[in-house]
């Protein structure tokens, strides 16, 4: 590690934050394109993302509890639905609960 003096230390942070800068735009440039170029999968894809047989999928679509597209007779899945899809059924752990009722109390005291 190089030692800086204090002096220099404005130059050298100025420099970190414009690195940063290009390797936060080159991230999120990345991940656009990554998105919208390979967002759709057909429905073998999107079981094996799942984790679900074919079988389990097409009950799912059936009784719409998963999200799709349908063109003609083929199906499509947005990878980023998908995920969101999951996200949605996430339950809250006990220190999330405990956490609500705290703010649900303290906001009662706070009316009295």
């Amino acid at each position: 590690m190089k030692n800086y003096t204090f002096d220099q230390l404005p130059y050298f942070m100025k420099k970190i934050d414009e690195r940063l800068d290009k390797i936060e735009d080159l991230l999120s440039k990345g991940s656009q394109m990554e998105v919208s170029e390979n967002d759709f999968m057909n429905a073998k894809n999107a079981s094996e993302l799942l984790n679900f047989s074919l079988a389990t999928l097409y009950t799912k679509i059936c009784k719409r509890e998963v999200p799709f597209y349908k063109q003609g007779n083929r199906l499509y899945f947005s990878r980023q639905e998908l995920f969101d899809w999951i996200k949605e059924g996430r339950k809250k752990t006990l220190n999330d609960i405990n956490a609500d009722a705290t703010k649900i109390v303290s906001a009662m005291n706070k009316k009295k």
